[in-house]
């Protein structure tokens, strides 16, 4: 498909990857010359240098055979003028990055009265995902899929886990229907098989329905948050007040900026506000950090957030939450040290990409969602499977799958299913499929051709 990416920031350019990744014609429009050089440099992409609202620039990039328009600028509304405009001229979806809190109402949200295709906020993304993390502190990360029906957890084994030395072939006896469809181990993923067994430091990603899911988590250990320190009171920190707000969980937000910390003490009555630097160790221990059942480090700086959690780390807290984005940073980093690592940057481009792959779907079979998880070498899809499919009617077993893919669960009117091969799959049937192949955009992608 043609695409058009306004932006080449580090969402645009975390893009831009995954476009040419997947084969789409990208043409770039950003106005700082050195940076769009640099991106199309190094993604091998067309650029154009100028205003993604400037009609003349929109017209060079030809946007009336344009496919998806996309605008990731920082500013919110060069992003919503240069798509409605794009839109005018002819591009067929449009995508647009709006972030402030301020447009984040039914206008923009339900009623879409601009018309956008998809409206993307990487920090209510990111918000959500830390609250899903909250909700289930022993998983180190959580996705739902059908409407929170199934959940896919991933938990670290540690030494004298009740789950040590356990066969996945014991694990489906003991929790029924719950199946491990990953391991990390060594840093190296697989999709097991019954005869896997689990070691001490193993990371194990587990799917089932939430009212399983919940049980096991409570069995790898009863832990709830009561008290949580949020560390940084910029757009993540507001998102993640406004969801927590609905919750009894009781929160101290820490802000170096006078201004930030009055409007959230005036924003949020019920939360202690406090004025002060929370990535320094004095100030930490005198707000009692290492009393707190959890600990968001939300900041503008990867560098502040990874430092300050690695302290927070030695001192016992049993959920550490980092936020980085810069992947590049993880490269570097022993990620084993961190509770939760949570990338903004990441969630929003799998979030567009989601979009862009349904838009590139056939029509027997449909992308309902996406997520990447385990620093984006798994990925969880789930399809719905639509009339002359050549899987109607057909059992697991007699399908011929690629390696390294699961599928998961059936989701069947309402009833999830953990499958075996004797399984028939039927028109309407949703499946989640866990995956190490990339590029899936077809769930006809799965079968060896």
């Amino acid at each position: 498909m043609k695409i058009i990416v306004v932006g080449g920031g580090k969402v645009g350019t975390a893009l831009c990857r995954s476009l040419v990744y997947e084969n789409h014609d990208v043409i770039l429009i950003e106005e700082n010359e050195s940076v769009l050089k640099r991106v199309t440099r190094h993604h091998d992409i067309m650029g154009i240098v100028g205003n993604g609202a400037n009609f003349k620039i929109l017209e060079q990039a030809d946007v009336n055979n344009c496919d998806i328009f996309i605008a990731i600028t920082d500013k919110d509304e060069v992003n919503m003028i240069s798509a409605v405009l794009a839109k005018r001229m002819g591009a067929k979806e449009t995508i647009v990055r709006v972030r402030n809190p301020e447009y984040s109402n039914a206008y923009f949200k339900d009623k879409n009265f601009l018309g956008f295709s998809l409206v993307v906020n990487p920090e209510l993304l990111a918000a959500r995902y830390i609250a899903n993390t909250v909700d289930f502190p022993n998983a180190l990360s959580v996705e739902h899929f059908v409407n929170g029906r199934v959940m896919l957890m991933e938990f670290k084994i540690f030494d004298g886990s009740k789950l040590c030395k356990m066969s996945l072939t014991q694990f489906r006896k003991k929790f029924g229907n719950l199946v491990i469809c990953a391991i990390e181990r060594d840093g190296e993923i697989l999709i097991p098989d019954g005869d896997a067994t689990l070691e001490t430091g193993d990371k194990i990603f587990v799917t089932g329905t939430r009212v399983e899911m919940i049980l096991f988590h409570n069995f790898v250990k009863s832990k709830i948050v009561k008290n949580m320190m949020v560390i940084g009171a910029g757009k993540t920190a507001y998102y993640l007040l406004n969801i927590l707000k609905n919750t009894n969980i009781n929160v101290k937000v820490i802000e170096s900026k006078k201004e930030r910390a009055e409007i959230f003490s005036q924003e949020f009555p019920n939360v202690h506000v406090v004025h002060g630097d929370g990535t320094a160790k004095s100030v930490l221990l005198e707000e009692s950090v290492d009393s707190f059942d959890a600990v968001a480090t939300l900041t503008g700086v990867d560098e502040e957030n990874i430092i300050t959690s690695m302290f927070i780390e030695t001192l016992g807290v049993a959920k550490n939450i980092t936020k980085v984005n810069r992947t590049s940073l993880l490269e570097i980093i022993d990620t084993k040290q961190f509770s939760t690592i949570i990338t903004p940057k990441s969630i929003a481009v799998d979030s567009m990409m989601h979009f862009i792959r349904g838009r590139k779907n056939a029509q027997d079979s449909h992308l309902e969602a996406m997520h990447h998880v385990a620093n984006g070498r798994i990925e969880t899809l789930q399809f719905e499977i639509r009339e002359g499919n050549k899987m109607v009617g057909k059992s697991l077993s007699e399908l011929k799958f690629k390696n390294n893919l699961l599928i998961a669960a059936i989701i069947r009117k309402g009833r999830t299913i953990f499958p075996t091969g004797n399984d028939v799959l039927q028109v309407g049937d949703k499946i989640v499929v866990v995956t190490l192949l990339k590029n899936i955009t077809n769930i006809n992608d799965l079968l060896v051709r």
